[in-house]
C-alpha cells in the first residue's frame, strides 16, 4: 500500500530542541519504505511518501519524533484502483 504522511514541526521549538530533533533524524532517518520525503519551501510542513504492507515498522519510526512533530498519515489508492469502485458505487 502507498501512504502519504504530512507533518508539521510543533510550533515554538527552541534552537536547542531543533538541534535535538535533527540529531535524532541523523541517527534514525526515515522509516522503512520511504520513496520520497519533501519539505515545503516555506518550512510550513513536510510530506513523506512511502510504500509498505506492514505499517508497524513505520509507526515505530514515527515514535522517534513525536516529541517535536505532529503527523497525519493516509492510505492511498492509485486512480486506476479507485475508479472501478467509484463507478460501481454510482450504480
Amino acid at each position: 500500500m502507498i501512504f502519504i504522511t504530512t507533518y508539521k514541526v510543533k510550533p515554538y521549538l527552541s534552537k536547542q530542541e531543533t538541534r535535538e530533533l535533527m540529531g535524532v533524524f541523523a541517527k534514525e532517518g526515515d522509516g522503512p519504505g520511504v520513496t520520497g520525503h519533501y519539505l515545503a519551501a516555506d518550512g510550513s510542513h513536510g510530506v513523506v511518501i512511502s510504500e509498505a504492507d506492514d505499517l508497524a515498522p513505520a509507526y515505530r519510526n514515527l515514535l522517534n519524533y513525536t516529541q517535536w512533530v505532529e503527523y497525519d498519515t493516509r492510505a492511498m489508492l492509485a486512480i486506476e484502483q479507485a475508479v472501478p469502485h467509484i463507478l460501481d458505487a454510482l450504480g
